[in-house]
């Protein structure tokens, strides 16, 4: 059986888990392992999920499979903009094609209605072709470019939003 729930304080270790897993899968290819471990050590610490979980700003939720957690997305709130961020969304390679992302997605989505956003805004990296067809074909529209920065490693991010 599989669902999508929001987090809680004690799905945090998995998390933090799932985070670097799904690293190697979509990112594997061109952000070398030493990069991927320092910005995982600098983002994804448990005092640093701790904070993101406690602020009012940023949301989360989490897919379950067979009692194990096999994804989660994060999302951030910019009242100050109007702006709604899914700020992360994975999914355990394994546990793809189980519609759990496209849960998680809507799951942020139900979210920003409810703070009076009209678009969901994401970045997706531009060598992490098949994130980028998937959010396509969830209705995204990519309209710029952004350097991001993991470890050493610079490499340019799409800056994309879905009309809600």
């Amino acid at each position: 059986m599989t669902l999508v729930r929001p987090w809680q304080r004690s799905d945090l270790p998995e998390i933090q888990q799932v985070a670097w897993d799904t690293w190697e899968y979509a990112y594997g290819k061109f952000i070398p392992e030493a990069d991927r471990r320092e910005f995982h050590t600098a983002y994804y610490a448990l005092d640093k999920l701790k904070r993101l979980f406690d602020s009012k700003l940023v949301d989360g939720c989490v897919a379950v499979a067979d009692d194990q957690i096999v994804g989660y997305s994060k999302t951030h709130w910019n009242g100050e903009k109007g702006q709604f961020f899914i700020t992360s969304l994975y999914v355990l390679p394994e546990f793809q094609k189980l519609r759990l992302g496209k849960q998680m997605l809507e799951f942020g989505i139900d979210n920003a209605k409810k703070l009076g956003a009209n678009r969901v805004w994401l970045g997706v990296m531009i060598e992490n072709k098949l994130a980028i067809q998937w959010y396509i074909r969830q209705g995204f529209v990519f309209i710029e470019n952004r350097p991001f920065t993991i470890g050493k490693t610079t490499i340019d991010d799409l800056i994309g939003y879905k009309q809600i």
